[in-house]
């Protein structure tokens, strides 16, 4: 089992460089967190942080620090009519690397018990803030708790803080790849899981380019076969592929450059609950779907559950035999990032019709015709996906642009960074709406 306590944006760097002023007095904050439960991973996903005053302090010195029950009553109350987890943070501010100390034990085991009776619903957590690492537990009952493996700050970039960190020596293989960001980035990119959605023209060639770079576990998901019309710009596919699952050629592709790596492959759907909850296990996926439906289910997964997206998409608009416009599109989705309903890239119809069953399309009225099959041209897939690799080098390992959304401009030859700024009242990538809910809120699948 793996734990994570996980913040958006620039939270965690915040409320850790708070803390910490406070020394040499202990500092302390209560941290309001969505949750997702998963059979071998539990993230706790904090929304509200709130650091009481000298006046909500029953004690404080450089040994211990007691928060006042006025001050905790009503996030706790908000946690329970939620369904959200309470995390108790302080701070060892002599210690460079902290652990819970045996007063912080006792105290706790008198506190939970309070806190799971009020707040019954969700799992509970605790953190202890050094000069540079943590020690952080998360209570699945008010007596038994857990060890959490890491700390995350998502948002324009993905950091993962082990709890313990032990780092292997990167093969000789990558000696380039390390000239680039060093042996510290070659180990980030070996310990993430990454999911692939859509393994077609550009998800094929962004699994060739992970697996190259030395990303080693994987979620792959598409539900299509392949026929002879994709052989134009599936990476490795051949005619003997004719037949086969997307899902089973990419696995193919990944294990012919790293002969252990880890790949769950799944056909199906992102629009399908059941296909894609593996999807909620990764730390990055990439969108690589021409599906509005699909997109509106990763987008809301971005934000609900600080899994960072990278949404991409290229354009060839032709008329008899003649190109008259390309264009493509890289977006990273995340925390503090604004989202696809800000930037109004959803088509409402379309989704509505993608999260239709089978059987409510037949009977839909408004659906009629069959959609026109759109140009695809390899090098230009490999644009778009080039531009969404890198973007995902810059947001993990530090190497690349800072843009989180570009424009390709095919015929001018030009990319162009694009500048927004998230609704604060949006449905999905604010507090009013979807950020850090987790499993308190249904994503916008189908769940049969």
């Amino acid at each position: 089992m793996i734990n994570s306590i996980a913040f958006a944006a620039d939270s965690l760097t915040h409320v850790r460089t708070e803390l910490l002023s406070q020394s040499p007095d202990e500092g302390a904050a209560v941290f309001v967190a969505g949750h997702s439960l998963r059979p071998k991973r539990t993230r706790l996903l904090v929304r509200q942080i709130e650091i009481p005053g000298a006046d909500a302090l029953l004690q404080q010195n450089d040994a211990a620090i007691v928060i006042s029950p006025t001050f905790l009553a009503p996030l706790i109350k908000l946690a329970r009519l939620e369904r959200f987890s309470v995390i108790i943070a302080h701070t060892h501010p002599f210690s460079t690397i902290p652990r819970f100390s045996q007063i912080d034990d006792a105290g706790e085991l008198k506190l939970m018990p309070a806190i799971f009776n009020r707040a019954p619903n969700a799992p509970h957590g605790a953190i202890v803030f050094g000069t540079e690492g943590f020690d952080a537990r998360v209570w699945t009952t008010p007596q038994q708790c857990v060890p959490v493996h890491d700390i995350q700050s998502v948002g324009k970039t993905l950091r993962l803080y082990p709890k313990d960190e032990d780092i292997p020596s990167p093969s000789a293989r990558f000696d380039r790849n390390i000239r680039a960001f060093g042996e510290l980035g070659q180990n980030i990119l070996r310990g993430l899981k990454v999911g692939i959605v859509g393994l077609g023209g550009i998800g094929s060639i962004v699994a060739q380019q992970l697996s190259y770079l030395g990303v080693r576990n994987f979620v792959v998901l598409d539900m299509d076969t392949i026929d002879e019309s994709n052989l134009n710009r599936l990476v490795s596919a051949t005619r003997k592929d004719v037949g086969r699952s997307k899902v089973d050629a990419a696995s193919d592709l990944i294990f012919g450059v790293t002969v252990d790596a880890e790949v769950q492959a799944l056909k199906g759907s992102a629009v399908r609950a059941n296909d894609a909850l593996p999807l909620l296990d990764c730390d990055f996926v990439f969108c690589c779907t021409d599906s509005h439906g699909s997109r509106a289910v990763l987008n809301a997964i971005a934000y609900q559950y600080y899994i960072p997206v990278i949404d991409s998409g290229v354009r060839i608009d032709a008329s008899n035999g003649i190109v008259t416009a390309i264009s493509g599109r890289v977006q990273m989705l995340s925390p503090g990032l604004p989202c696809l309903v800000c930037q109004n890239l959803l088509d409402p119809e379309e989704v509505r019709r993608d999260l239709l069953s089978e059987d409510e399309r037949r009977r839909d009225p408004y659906i009629v015709g069959h959609s026109e099959v759109a140009p695809a041209v390899i090098s230009l897939n490999g644009v778009i996906a080039s531009l969404s690799v890198s973007m995902f080098l810059s947001a993990t390992v530090g190497m690349g642009s800072e843009a989180r959304h570009q424009m390709y401009l095919g015929r001018n030859g030009v990319v162009r960074a694009v500048d927004a700024v998230a609704n604060p009242n949006c449905v999905i990538c604010s507090l009013r709406g979807a950020l850090g809910r987790g499993d308190s809120w249904n994503l916008p699948w189908r769940t049969a």
